[in-house]
């Protein structure tokens, strides 16, 4: 049974790293912070244009 778990982890290919950022942990923060961002922005434009 391990033994079995062993061939198939090896089979897996490797994870490919992100487009930018160095790690995927990196554009997670990057892509949160731009939603974070964006909502913020559209609530100050509802506020100031109500």
């Amino acid at each position: 049974m391990a033994n079995d778990r062993q061939q198939s982890q090896e089979q897996l290919p490797q994870e490919e790293p992100p487009p930018f950022g160095g790690s995927w942990t990196t554009l997670y923060v990057l892509v949160l912070f731009n939603l974070a961002l964006l909502v913020a922005l559209f609530y100050l434009f509802t506020r100031t244009f109500a």
